[in-house]
């Protein structure tokens, strides 16, 4: 069954890679290069996973776990980092991110989560 996906990244080569791949796959997928702009949409929509990177200009991905969860409690939160050891990372997982995954990454991890898995 197709899903609907959200993803927030400052680098335009992930987004476009994901769009493109999981689109491809029949899902859904919804692009924001700018974190608070992506942050808006996935308090405004209904997503079955948001992913959102670690590290942007302006907000990072512990900021957007804390805010979406603190309103939508039952939102899935994937984080993509380039940096596993990021203090930040501790907190999104802290704030209630479900899951990691470690820059460059597979689709198939991806797709494993949206099955109902955990990435890590």
């Amino acid at each position: 069954m197709p899903k609907k996906l959200l993803v927030i990244d400052d680098e335009a080569m992930i987004l476009d890679a994901l769009k493109v791949i999981m689109e491809d796959m029949g899902h859904c997928v919804a692009t924001y290069s700018d974190a608070r702009e992506g942050e808006r949409a996935a308090l405004a929509g209904d997503y079955d996973l948001v992913i959102t990177d670690l590290r942007m200009p302006g907000r990072n991905g512990a900021e957007i776990t804390r805010t979406i969860l603190e309103r939508k409690p039952r939102q899935k939160i994937l984080l993509i980092t380039a940096y596993p050891a990021d203090p930040l990372l501790g907190q999104a997982l802290d704030a209630g991110a479900v899951g990691v995954l470690k820059k460059p990454f597979e689709i198939a991890k991806i797709l494993d989560f949206l099955g109902g898995g955990r990435a890590s």
